[in-house]
């Protein structure tokens, strides 16, 4: 089994975020964790400065998926019992087995997701770091895919990926990805415990 899961970049100021993480992946059924650190403030001071003086939008993208690699490395720093692959012919060869490995996108963004059949990622800013997981979950074949964030969405809005993407919960990529993505949990990992949601299937109607 194989599990991707975005660690939300509205997390790292958590200062148990470690504990945390290694908390909720003990209770998850057995599989093969693959972790995506999102951008947080370092791509939030990228928006900053595209609203200071707009950055040509192809040039504002790849500046953010390389800070995913500074965030990726963060993450291995508190987890350093988690290896870091930036590889995805190695991430590949891992994934067959239990455990966890934080995946650097980077370099898979580059070379081989433009190549890939599905929902193409576009160099623009509505692609964030959870359409980057999205996307790997439906390239990897994952059985699930897990949203960690700060909160989950209002009690009164449905958890059908379209309406998370209209009130700005997510990206609206990752929304367009919804009949190629495996089974998807939203996870409020700064509560305690943490609060979970599921996301309805296509065709399921609102959740």
């Amino acid at each position: 089994m194989i599990r991707v899961v975005k660690v939300g970049g509205s997390l790292f100021d958590l200062p148990d975020l470690p504990e945390r993480l290694r908390g909720w992946l003990a209770q998850q059924p057995p599989a093969h964790n693959v972790l995506i650190a999102g951008g947080g403030p370092l791509v939030e001071q990228v928006r900053a400065w595209n609203a200071a003086e707009p950055i040509e939008e192809a040039a504002a993208h790849w500046m953010c998926v390389d800070l995913l690699t500074v965030t990726a490395h963060l993450l291995h720093s508190w987890l350093p019992e988690m290896p870091l692959v930036e590889d995805d012919r190695l991430l590949c060869q891992r994934v067959g087995e239990e455990g966890a490995t934080i995946f650097g996108p980077a370099p898979w963004m580059r070379r081989s997701e433009p190549g890939l059949p599905g929902t193409w990622l576009p160099s623009n800013w509505d692609t964030t770091s959870d359409s980057i997981a999205g996307r790997l979950a439906a390239a990897l074949l994952a059985d699930e895919f897990v949203l960690l964030k700060s909160a989950l969405p209002r009690r009164k809005t449905s958890r059908e990926l379209s309406a998370l993407a209209a009130v700005g919960y997510i990206d609206s990529i990752l929304a367009l990805m919804a009949p190629e993505l495996p089974p998807t949990r939203l996870v409020n990992l700064r509560a305690t415990p943490p609060i979970e949601a599921r996301v309805p299937r296509p065709g399921e109607g609102p959740g």
